[in-house]
């Protein structure tokens, strides 16, 4: 079987029989979809990742905190705080926590031969304190990632492109310096986006620490660089039929409500705003449920990839192969 013969269907059938991945799907999704893709094609308008605006928010918060003073009048402003800042702590501890339930449970479902006898509600929750066990060396890689490829961008790469576009530094120091952003600071910022995904791997599967996993990722990504770069495209190639086929989905299902909404929105109001409601409530349970599904696919599919990688015996995608044979220099 070919490559990709292993690893996508492999990926649906452990979403197919485990529909309770959705739930960690959901809040996976909220890490972003090929940030390294995104970073390439986009440099000029980098938005802050989950846990980048996460830390934007929380430094915000600390600033109000400490300027809020302890007047009895300032109470309420600063417990609302708190409470915003608790909460925001909460969704990052699940999302982080179900990225690792993903990983763990792709393993899982790779397992030849065995058997799972235990009921559903006790895997959802083995799976889930996998991914909390694992949360604090996951966020510090997620941490890594959100440096090389927000802040970094920002307070770096960009700042040096407008130096090369802006000001008249010499047709030779230019040269030099789109050289260092194009060739060696952007593809860094790529690189660094699938050693955080295999380390990640790492970290749930193989029980590594954080510096441990990364040097590894590091490695499995320099051998495999080029599986990895062309997994990644696949992704995005399907990235973009799944959101136009969600978008399609989503008018069809949209556009009679609207329809009807519209006759009845002056015969009969009360209809209207039962109507207008029930079609907006089916119509967001959509687009979450589409969104968590992709959330696990697009997780377990790197997790698949990985148990490829790492495995012995392992057969390479046919681009690699003729690689390999055409350039073996290239693909080792």
């Amino acid at each position: 079987m070919s490559f990709y013969g292993k690893i996508y269907p492999a990926a649906w059938q452990t979403i197919k029989k485990n529909y309770y991945l959705l739930f960690f799907g959901l809040f996976a999704s909220v890490l972003g979809f090929f940030s390294e893709t995104n970073t390439f094609l986009n440099l000029n308008n980098t938005e802050p990742d989950f846990i980048s605006a996460n830390l934007i928010h929380w430094s915000r918060i600390m600033d109000a905190i400490i300027n809020s003073g302890s007047t009895l009048g300032s109470f309420s402003g600063l417990l609302g705080i708190v409470s915003i800042f608790i909460i925001m702590a909460i969704v990052v501890v699940i999302t982080v926590s179900s990225q690792g339930a993903l990983i763990h449970s792709a393993y899982h479902n790779n397992l030849k031969g065995k058997k799972n006898n235990t009921s559903k509600g006790l895997f959802f929750k083995e799976n889930f304190q996998v991914g909390l066990e694992k949360f604090w060396p996951l966020l510090g890689l997620g941490l890594i990632h959100s440096f090389i490829t927000f802040f970094f961008i920002i307070f770096v790469i960009d700042p040096l492109i407008y130096f090369v576009t802006m000001l008249d530094l010499g047709p030779l120091f230019i040269l030099l310096l789109s050289i260092i952003i194009f060739f060696v600071l952007v593809p860094m910022v790529v690189v660094i986006s699938f050693v955080t995904r295999y380390g990640a791997a790492y970290i749930v599967l193989k029980n590594q620490k954080l510096i441990d996993a990364f040097l590894n990722a590091w490695l499995l990504f320099k051998i495999n660089w080029l599986v990895t770069i062309e997994n990644a495209l696949v992704m995005i190639f399907i990235t973009i039929v799944y959101s136009l086929i969600l978008s399609g989905v989503m008018a069809l299902a949209f556009v009679p409500v609207i329809i009807v909404s519209l006759l009845l929105s002056t015969t009969n109001p009360v209809l209207f705003f039962i109507i207008s409601t029930v079609g907006s409530f089916l119509g967001v349970l959509l687009l979450f449920l589409g969104i968590a599904l992709y959330g696990a696919f697009y997780n377990i599919v790197w997790t698949n990839v990985f148990l490829h990688l790492v495995a012995p015996g392992k057969s390479q995608s046919k681009i690699h192969r003729l690689a390999q044979k055409h350039l073996p220099h290239l693909a080792k």
